[in-house]
């Protein structure tokens, strides 16, 4: 069973008073891997919870169980897992803020410009066709707008893809911003980091499909944007390891051979999702993600030979 049925199914048996807080939190319990670390444990309690959020919000009718219910039951798996239920809830809290349920994202986002209409229509155009063979005329008429006002936002088919891609990726850099910023321990914080990226392409499976398959087309400029913005901000990862290395936290390894090991399995797990034509979220990744980079996949290290 694809773990993001969990929610719904926890929402169903509690709508229909089968199941109080103990054997909820029981089934919930089940679905966790036993393997997880307490990070990746926080991290997919947490998202399972804003599922049911949001599935609650937009119900026709509401719910015939408390919903403190609910919240009982995610304490008594914390408490389970050994998890001090303020860092659960304190994690859960930052959740919420960094993401707001669907009634609140309609009523913040802005009336579409004229200018992102083109770029949501560029991004069709091109996911759909590719580059090349994608027109101007094309996507003008997908925006709904003349050719000549497509003009007068950008002047030709390269800079529309380029600013395409730039806007959209200072998106993925303000919220790692926000991560790499934070006083969080380095696992924490990679833990994070992590969480953002997958979301971010989760959201934009079309944009990366697109760097992707135009990566020998679309020459160096848009590749360098894409490394440029998910790398600005790698000095300060860089500190923050060499940190958690000197607390004995982490191995005293070189930077650089780990930092590009893990962003070719980071990119080798989304071109498997990929490969899956998005079948499930990306997010539902990050447990086995965070395990293997932190603890490795060898269950008995003295056994390895």
């Amino acid at each position: 069973m694809r773990k993001q049925k969990v929610p719904l199914i926890v929402l169903k048996k509690l709508n229909q008073g089968e199941e109080g807080p103990d054997a909820v939190a029981a089934l919930l319990d089940r679905y966790l891997s036993p393997d997880h670390s307490p990070e990746a444990v926080i991290e997919e309690m947490s998202r399972w919870f804003l599922a049911m959020r949001n599935s609650l919000k937009q119900a026709t009718s509401p719910p015939l169980f408390p919903v403190s219910r609910l919240i009982s039951a995610f304490q008594k798996v914390a408490e389970k897992r050994k998890i001090d239920p303020d860092r659960f809830y304190s994690a859960l809290l930052e959740r919420i803020v960094r993401e707001p349920g669907p009634d609140e994202d309609s009523r913040a986002l802005p009336k579409h410009s004229t200018k992102e209409k083109i770029l949501e229509a560029a991004l069709e155009v091109f996911s759909e066709k590719g580059y090349h063979p994608a027109t101007v005329d094309e996507i003008a008429e997908r925006a709904g707008v003349g050719k000549g006002t497509l003009y007068r936002y950008f002047a030709n088919k390269e800079t529309l893809f380029t600013e395409l891609v730039r806007l959209r990726l200072e998106e993925l850099e303000r919220s790692a911003n926000a991560v790499l910023d934070g006083q969080d321990d380095v696992l924490t914080m990679i833990t994070k980091y992590l969480r953002i990226y997958f979301e971010f392409f989760d959201r934009n499976q079309r944009l990366y499909r697109l760097i992707l398959q135009e990566r020998p087309d679309v020459g160096e400029e848009v590749q360098d944007l894409y490394v440029k913005k998910v790398m600005r901000r790698i000095p300060l990862l860089k500190r923050k390891i060499y940190k958690g290395s000197q607390q004995g936290v982490l191995k005293d390894v070189d930077f650089q051979t780990v930092f590009y090991g893990v962003m070719g399995f980071i990119h080798g797990v989304i071109q498997k999702w990929l490969a899956c034509d998005c079948s499930y979220s990306l997010v539902e990744e990050l447990p086995t993600v965070t395990e293997v980079l932190f603890y490795g996949f060898v269950k008995n290290p003295k056994n390895a030979n």
